[in-house]
């Protein structure tokens, strides 16, 4: 267990609360055509500068089909609150076809019809406490699992308010219908921190970042595997000498897991203790560790929270600037089957890069969010050769940078 410090807090970039920022005119739903099996039919781009937020669609190749499609600046029927500055779409694309949102501040999920934008539900996770919901994973026809970050230390004054959990989602009804705790005995002041799922397979794999309260202190990095069919925990995968990994992705084969671990975070990202880039062999269960790679080290930076596989042997990740010593932000490429790492961008700031989505099979593009250069990054894969593309700016309503990325 180790001492640690949660990153400095950002400024935001502009006064934008309390009626001071542009309101987006919405711009509807899109109707983006059938992507084929397997490929999503757009990127879901949540732009926002830390106080409001603007959700923007985008097509894989990177045309703007819809500026805003939802923001802070409205409250459509639906919608009993507007969307605060800290919204994220969840990391898998819903099999339902919705458009999925993740507001952490409200403690809700918003589920809205791509195609007329039209709000369908917005449902609290809150029961009772502040829950900072992290990330929403469709496990079967009307059931959805949803992380909750927090852990309520006052419990037992409404039904299922324990918090640091999956709680359970009727998506056809938009109720809650139970929780599944994951506080481990012997965990003592750490807190689960469930944080990024995977559906691999018919399993969904949940990232516990394990931090006490005041996140004074860390564990080393858990990942629970939970069997959807009875909601109970399959087994728990330790990661000794791994923290804070917040980045899962799958390949496109669906046999192999990456996790990206950002390790000890101080008052600067300086520090490249237990972070690092993990490799899973998923045909096993339980899963077996087959890799590490130090990129961190190689690239003198702590891993970024963002990975996405590329090629079945490429990934696509960032890692942290720090602003204490004029370093950027940068985009990265790891060929796994070499252990080669290469530099795709340098962002040109620190604290910018957002989420990462790649699309092998379905164009061959990737998609980073850079909210230095207002735009999203863009590239053509081919195996393991990048080719960047022209950035597309996503928001033209408002103007807010890009932060983060969804799919539907």
């Amino acid at each position: 267990m180790v001492t640690r410090r949660s990153l400095p807090l950002l400024a935001p970039l502009a006064l934008v609360a309390c009626g001071l920022s542009p309101v987006a005119q919405p711009t509807g739903g899109v109707d983006a055509g059938d992507a084929g099996a397997g490929c999503p039919q757009a990127l879901v781009v949540v732009d926002s500068d830390y106080s409001s937020t603007n959700v923007s669609v985008v097509s894989p190749s990177g045309s703007v089909l819809s500026a805003s499609i939802l923001s802070s600046g409205s409250v459509p029927p639906g919608l009993s609150a507007a969307l605060s500055g800290d919204v994220v779409a969840p990391q898998v694309r819903p099999p339902s076809g919705r458009l999925v949102l993740l507001d952490r501040t409200n403690a809700a999920v918003v589920w809205v019809d791509p195609a007329t934008a039209k709000v369908e539900s917005q449902l609290s996770v809150a029961t009772g406490f502040a829950s900072n919901p992290h990330d929403y994973l469709e496990v079967a026809p009307g059931k959805a699992y949803v992380t909750r970050y927090a852990t309520n230390a006052a419990p037992g004054k409404q039904p299922f308010d324990g918090g640091g959990d999956l709680l359970i989602l009727d998506t056809d009804a938009f109720t809650v219908t139970g929780r599944i705790a994951l506080a481990a005995a012997g965990d003592g002041a750490l807190q689960p921190r469930a944080d990024r799922m995977l559906l691999v397979g018919s399993q969904a794999w949940v990232s516990l970042e394990r931090l006490s309260a005041d996140y004074s202190m860390a564990g080393d990095e858990h990942l629970v595997v939970v069997d959807p069919a009875t909601d109970s925990l399959a087994f728990t995968l330790d990661l000794p000498d791994a923290e804070n990994c917040g980045g899962l992705a799958l390949s496109p084969s669906g046999s192999v897991v990456a996790v990206a671990c950002s390790g000890v975070l101080g008052a600067t990202t300086s520090s490249t203790v237990d972070s690092t880039v993990i490799l899973l062999d998923a045909t096993k269960s339980p899963p077996v560790e087959l890799q590490r790679f130090p990129v961190a080290v190689t690239l003198g930076a702590p891993v970024g929270p963002a990975l996405a596989f590329a090629s079945e042997t490429s990934l696509v990740g960032f890692v942290y600037g720090d602003m204490t010593v004029m370093r950027n932000d940068v985009v990265f490429s790891l060929d796994t089957a070499t252990g080669a790492v290469t530099k795709l961008l340098d962002a040109g700031a620190a604290f910018v890069l957002g989420d990462v989505r790649c699309f092998p099979g379905c164009g061959g593009e990737c998609a980073m969010a850079d909210a230095h250069a207002n735009a999203l990054d863009l590239w053509q894969v081919s195996g393991t050769t990048f080719a960047k593309l022209a950035p597309v700016s996503p928001d033209q309503a408002v103007g807010l940078p890009p932060r983060g990325l969804g799919e539907f």
